[in-house]
């Protein structure tokens, strides 16, 4: 004779497994999600614009006293002796009518520039660099009038391009900045005192002599 199957065991509910792939699949769905998410235009330039958090008062660290602070460039001085200043002091005499003559110079010859023998009234400016071993100690400006062999001083400075007062027309006395042919001009410097003869050489040169 057949058993008889219970009605219990036919309507109970069997147990049901959790499928894996369906898991498996969310998870790269919400991966999937995310990525476009953080990857949007709108969203990838929100956060480039969104402002760095301010610190606090507490946090801004002040620069401490360090015993190799940072460099800070130098500004030159309009004075800066040595014939550094010469650069602005001769700024409107050009460099062929710039000379340099060291002490005890005798019979330096200047050749006067063609443009200026075309010149009737007068030669120049010309400037003179006043050296000892090399060293500025001072310096001068003049004009030369060829007709009446007169030399003009226009200035007289010293080693820090700082105007000069004490000097003289040594060999006749009278106006100490008008000097004719073969006179001196004596000068003190901090370096001492010293004298430069003018003598209109030749039409077309100039000689010194600096002692």
């Amino acid at each position: 004779m057949p058993k008889r199957i219970s009605s219990k065991n036919v309507n109970k509910p069997s147990s049901k497994k959790i499928d894996t792939t369906i898991i498996v699949a969310l998870i790269a769905l919400a991966g999937t999600i995310a990525t476009a998410f953080f990857n949007s235009p709108v969203i990838l330039e929100w956060l480039q614009n969104k402002p760095a958090p301010v610190a606090s008062s507490a946090q801004v660290q002040q620069p401490s006293n360090s015993s190799n602070p940072l460099p800070v460039a130098s500004v030159p001085s309009a004075s800066g002796g040595n014939g550094d200043c010469l650069i602005q002091y001769f700024a409107n005499i050009e460099p062929a009518r710039q000379m340099s003559i060291e002490v005890g110079t005798t019979n330096q010859d200047y050749n006067i520039l063609s443009q200026d023998l075309a010149n009737k009234d007068f030669h120049g400016p010309i400037g003179i660099k006043l050296t000892q071993n090399g060293k500025m100690i001072g310096a001068l400006s003049f004009l030369f009038f060829s007709d009446n062999h007169l030399f003009k001083i226009t200035a007289v400075v010293d080693a820090n391009c700082q105007a000069v007062t004490d000097y003289s027309n040594w060999t006749r006395g009278g106006d100490r900045n008008s000097l004719q042919d073969s006179d001196t001009l004596k000068i003190t410097l901090a370096a001492g005192s010293f004298s430069l003869k003018f003598v209109f050489w030749r039409p077309d040169v100039l000689r010194f002599d600096f002692q």
